[in-house]
């Protein structure tokens, strides 16, 4: 005997509508000459069907991949007011129901199944028996929800569920709608996620994803080697030969040639080139360009200011090579820090462009996930997200994290919602992050006067460059527009916590913790461990360091988003086509020749990779700031054309 044969279920879902429709008007006199009058907006919403009531007759038990094929019952809800409504959508069974909800498989756009058992229980509405929540949210003045529900005998019930046998089951959607005062930003960011759970079922869901794996890109990028057929002319400059041990850390004329390399090799994981068989030469000696395959990465030459010539030859994680073409060289000069001239060799290198191109896009591994901070759950946004939008200040923003303190961390993102490369910056113009680069203190975003010992290197004194800047930004369109009131207090973390060297000699390598777990651990961390790192306006949370409370992101945030080591990944939500700053040390790095070395820090390059950005060098800069926790939305659904727009 089939199931088909002994089991009976008449499912009827027909949709009515529960809610107050009310009109009233306010009108209040007092013994004064003015008229108190307040005067209320409607309290209305809208419910249609696009499809008839779902009706299964002689039913019996289906797996659950056939049940959400079957059709469904859509049906749309309009908030038809002029103000924000909360609403809940419920199945409700009827008295005349004789089915227990554990026997029926539910689920409401595709989401995970579920027996209606499993679904929250209300207190019923009157005439039913029992009341079932399938979804909560909110919906401001004329926007509309629709939805598919799909319900089936569950694939659990056996022949021995003879309490399923020759029953009915008939229910009926209700919308129930009340005015609701905005909701928080931080709780709109959570329940995006998962729509129809409560804020603490959205913490829960996200708490139990795994933890991604941080030695990864997201999100996933399989990279595909691209040729072109026309040439292009790179101009590398390198010392001149002539000049062979005149200048500071230029003591073998094998420094003034070019690295050229007989092959290579490509990494479609990363999307990364390394040269095979490299070799230094002058390359306008080699006459066979025509006949045989050179190729060529970048090299260049960096002066500091005391005017030590710093020679780079890169041969792999090479973002783009340049199969050569032809050769030819001119003189050059470039004036050191001092004044001093150098007489220099340019390349100019016609070749064709070897590049990668993104050829898959694997969403799976973006959304919202959480890891602790120093004041608790964090929860971060990772990949390739579109629903983190927010204008602010008259600016968009993309909202980085959830802090564990209940403020929202926001990375600037231009005055309109399609910004990219130099309109993502708070400014077009270029920033150093310190105008020195020769002192372990210039990782500084505060530095001190006295550079000794540690604790003095460290102290917050000196304002560096960026600060600085950052501090004139707030002042200007924050501060003077009367927006401060929104913005939280919260930590930025400039970590400058050692795990090599002492943080104080200009002569020896010190490696900072910041590089460490990003480079070789692989595990990024929000906690910011020294107290004299923990940059705030007020010593309630931190160091009570800042005038301002503004900064830049992190290294360890832009792990969290999805960069990884020697992984270009211009998918995540934080990657410009325009480099950026961030206000994490890599490390000083001691000179080749034994004379002063150099301080670098993280930016974001517009490869979509993490690089090692000499102080003194000028980038790019987007402005962090957090909001109160308390922050709510007026309007807004959190992507580019409809973005969160706080009151």
């Amino acid at each position: 005997m089939t199931k088909k044969n002994w089991m009976v279920l008449g499912i009827s879902v027909m949709i009515i509508l529960v809610i107050g429709v009310s009109y009233a008007y306010w009108h209040v006199t007092k013994s004064q000459e003015e008229i108190n009058q307040i005067a209320s907006g409607c309290l209305d919403i809208e419910l249609v069907s696009n499809s008839k009531e779902i009706k299964l007759e002689n039913a019996y038990p289906i797996l659950n991949s056939e049940g959400v094929k079957l059709a469904p019952y859509t049906f749309t809800i309009t908030n038809t007011c002029s103000i924000f409504l909360s609403y809940e959508l419920t199945l409700n069974m009827l008295l005349e129901s004789t089915l227990n909800s554990r026997y029926i498989a539910a689920v409401l756009d595709q989401n995970n199944v579920k027996k209606l058992s499993e679904y929250e229980e209300v207190e019923p509405l009157t005439g039913y028996q029992e009341s079932r929540v399938l979804q909560r949210g909110f919906l401001a003045s004329n926007e509309s929800e629709t939805y598919d529900l799909r319900l089936w005998m569950d694939e659990s019930v056996t022949i021995e569920d003879t309490a399923a046998m020759n029953t009915i089951f008939q229910g009926k959607i209700a919308v129930t709608a009340v005015p609701s005062q905005y909701r928080t930003l931080a709780d709109t960011i959570l329940q995006n996620e998962y729509p129809s759970l409560s804020v603490e079922q959205a913490k829960n869901e996200i708490k139990r994803k795994e933890e991604p794996d941080f030695t990864k890109i997201a999100p996933t990028i399989s990279w595909q080697e691209k040729h072109e057929s026309n040439t292009v002319v790179v101009k590398p400059e390198l010392p001149h030969p002539d000049k062979v041990g005149e200048y500071q850390g230029f003591t073998k004329i094998e420094q003034s040639y070019v690295r050229l390399s007989n092959g290579y090799t490509f990494d479609p994981e990363t999307g990364k080139y390394t040269l095979t068989d490299s070799f230094l030469v002058d390359p306008t000696t080699i006459t066979d360009y025509d006949t045989k395959n050179y190729y060529y990465c970048y090299s260049f030459v960096a002066i500091n200011k005391d005017d030590v010539m710093n020679i780079y030859q890169t041969y792999q994680n090479c973002n783009e090579i340049y199969k050569v073409v032809s050769v030819t060289k001119e003189n050059k000069e470039r004036t050191g820090p001092s004044g001093k001239i150098f007489q220099l060799i340019q390349y100019n290198i016609t070749g064709n462009r070897y590049y990668q191109m993104e050829s898959d896009n694997d969403p799976t591994s973006s959304g919202l996930y959480m890891a602790m901070d120093d004041h608790g759950e964090s929860y971060y946004y990772r990949g390739n997200v579109h629903n983190n939008y927010v204008k602010f200040a008259g600016f968009y923003w993309r909202i980085i994290r959830l802090n564990g303190d209940g403020s929202i961390r926001l990375l600037y993102a231009g005055d309109s919602p399609t910004a990219d490369g130099t309109s993502l910056l708070i400014d077009p113009k270029k920033y150093m992050y310190n105008v020195e680069h020769n002192s372990p203190a210039n990782i500084g975003y505060m530095y001190g006067n006295d550079q000794d010992i540690y604790e003095n290197i460290t102290k917050n004194e000196n304002d560096s460059v960026i600060k600085q800047v950052l501090d004139e930004w707030y002042q200007k369109n924050i501060l003077e527009k009367g927006y401060s009131n929104r913005v939280a207090d919260s930590i930025f973390c400039n970590d400058r916590e050692i795990y090599s060297g002492d943080g104080i000699s200009n002569l020896i390598t010190s490696g900072y913790k910041t590089y460490r777990r990003y480079a070789v651990e692989k595990n990024p961390s929000y906690f910011c461990q020294q107290m004299n790192d923990r940059f705030t306006v007020s010593e309630k949370k931190g160091n009570g360091a800042l005038t301002y409370p503004i900064g830049l992101i992190t290294v360890d945030e832009l792990h969290y988003a999805g960069m990884a080591k020697d992984s270009a990944n211009r998918f995540s939500y934080i990657y410009s086509s325009e480099n950026y700053l961030t206000m994490s040390p890599v490390y000083f790095a001691q000179s080749d020749n034994g004379s002063i070395g150099t301080a670098y820090v993280f930016r974001l390059d517009n490869s979509g990779n993490l690089m090692h950005s000499v102080t003194s060098a000028q980038s790019g800069v987007r402005a962090v700031l957090n909001l109160k926790s308390n922050v709510v939305v007026k309007e807004g659904i959190g992507t580019a054309d409809d973005p969160f727009i706080v009151a």
